[in-house]
């Protein structure tokens, strides 16, 4: 994702091109502050039940109508397991308990986060159903996987396929 500024979110000044801290970042003269564009950061969950992995289908772009796990935005002001946690409920309306983190992952895909944080985590309590940005949800099997989008959900996925994923 680019990202831009032109004007200052403090004094509403015209943002100029300047070298600060070993890169070409918009500043504002008038302020005297670079602006640095922080990191967007998201979870994943990796739900199994059954010999079987929880998909949610994707509603909306990037990857609208594939597979992907349970996911979504860290909110500024909320621990990453908080975030894993509400993601799954509006997704797929189960409440989980977070088990482990897996994995940390680059961006690597057209996906809309920078870094992608997985855990595992067991179903405590609701019925499976779509929800927020997930037009289905379903369990598969490891021999039955629909098409999958985004990095960390494809990589999960098929370590978990292979046996080598230790959750």
């Amino acid at each position: 994702m680019t990202r831009i500024a032109n004007y200052c979110a403090i004094c509403g000044g015209l943002l100029q091109s300047e070298m600060v801290s070993g890169r070409i970042r918009p500043f504002c003269s008038r302020c005297d502050m670079p602006v640095y564009f922080d990191p967007k950061v998201a979870v994943v969950v990796f739900i199994e039940l059954d010999e079987r992995v929880l998909l949610i289908r994707r509603a909306v772009d990037p990857g609208k109508g594939k597979w992907a796990l349970p996911a979504g935005f860290v909110d500024y002001d909320e621990a990453p397991e908080a975030a894993a946690r509400r993601e799954t409920l509006e997704e797929t309306h189960l409440q989980v308990r977070i088990d482990k983190l897996l994995a940390v992952f680059p961006k690597r895909d057209h996906g809309l986060a920078d870094i992608v944080i997985a855990y595992s985590a067991k179903v405590l309590d609701g019925e499976l159903q779509a929800g927020d940005d997930a037009a289905a949800v379903g369990f598969f099997a490891r021999g039955n996987l629909p098409p999958l989008v985004f990095y960390p959900s494809i990589t999960l996925t098929r370590l978990w396929s292979q046996g080598k994923l230790e959750l």
